[in-house]
């Protein structure tokens, strides 16, 4: 009877590490979209031995639309966008589950540089005669200034969505690091591991972004909550401070929104995405 408890501990943790994945199976997301009538692309590729999983919603005569999404997170956390009539009407819809997350390579955390550089020939082999646009949410917003800096001439705009992008305005969050140490590690479930690991990466990364801003050649869109708490807005200043090249820099505060805006505040994003030409 006293191993009891260790072994339901251990079940526990086990379901957690399964449960906290957050990624949705393929055959899943077929029905889905199948069901609603709206046609669905899942695609993996292989990029300097890292996978890629990726899904692709409407037509490929559509100008495109990429969601990079936060940390942790997967691409079926914008299904809603790619379900959307509107939006299908207007953009071919595609979301990555970036490496780490989801089905690329599931738990091993990268760097934000090579994140954008095993992202960049997915959204390459993407690109057509029509526009692409590139919208990141949380963690996904310095993923977004990386790939437009590295990259100025593929994007018409850029979309950041309560995007981290201002080392002054980290927290220390010194919790990060000991959960980081291999003697805590195990207690983070599921995607909760790899995303700890990138936060405490982003920290440092950070820094050596400051010198990408003035690459960054295309429109820029700031969508931010003026209730946020977890990423302030001071972040969006600072990248209007930085991003003295840009074509052009636009900022659409979200009145009472909090940090979780593509989900809380679908309707407002969704009207500021239709609005892109």
């Amino acid at each position: 009877m006293k191993k009891l408890p260790i072994l339901m501990l251990i079940g526990a943790m086990a379901l957690s590490q399964s449960c906290f994945r957050m990624r949705w199976p393929d055959h899943k997301a077929y029905a889905s979209f199948e069901r609603q009538g709206v046609p669905l692309q899942i695609m993996d590729t292989l990029i300097e031995g890292h996978s890629i999983h990726f899904a692709v919603s409407s037509s490929s005569d559509l100008p495109v639309l990429v969601f990079i999404h936060g940390s942790p997170g997967s691409w079926f956390h914008y299904r809603k966008f790619m379900l959307d009539p509107d939006l299908g009407k207007k953009f071919q819809i595609v979301s990555i589950d970036r490496p780490g997350f989801g089905y690329s390579d599931f738990g091993k955390a990268m760097h934000l540089e090579d994140q954008a550089r095993v992202i960049t020939p997915v959204l390459k082999s993407l690109k057509s005669a029509k526009p692409m646009f590139l919208c990141g949410h949380s963690m996904g917003g310095p993923v977004v200034v990386k790939l437009a800096a590295d990259n100025p001439d593929l994007f018409k705009t850029i979309v950041i969505v309560a995007g981290a992008i201002d080392v002054t305005q980290e927290k220390k969050e010194c919790w990060r690091h000991l959960m980081g140490k291999t003697a805590f590690r195990w207690m983070l479930p599921g995607a909760f591991r790899p995303s700890n690991t990138e936060l405490l990466y982003l920290k440092k990364d950070l820094i050596p972004l400051k010198a990408d801003f003035k690459n960054i050649q295309c429109d820029v869109l700031f969508v931010h909550g003026d209730k946020d708490t977890w990423v302030p807005m001071e972040n969006v200043a600072f990248g209007k401070k930085m991003m003295d090249n840009a074509k052009s820099i636009q900022v659409d505060t979200l009145h009472s929104a909090d940090h979780q805006v593509p989900w809380k505040r679908f309707q407002d994003l969704k009207r500021i995405l239709m609005q892109l030409e």
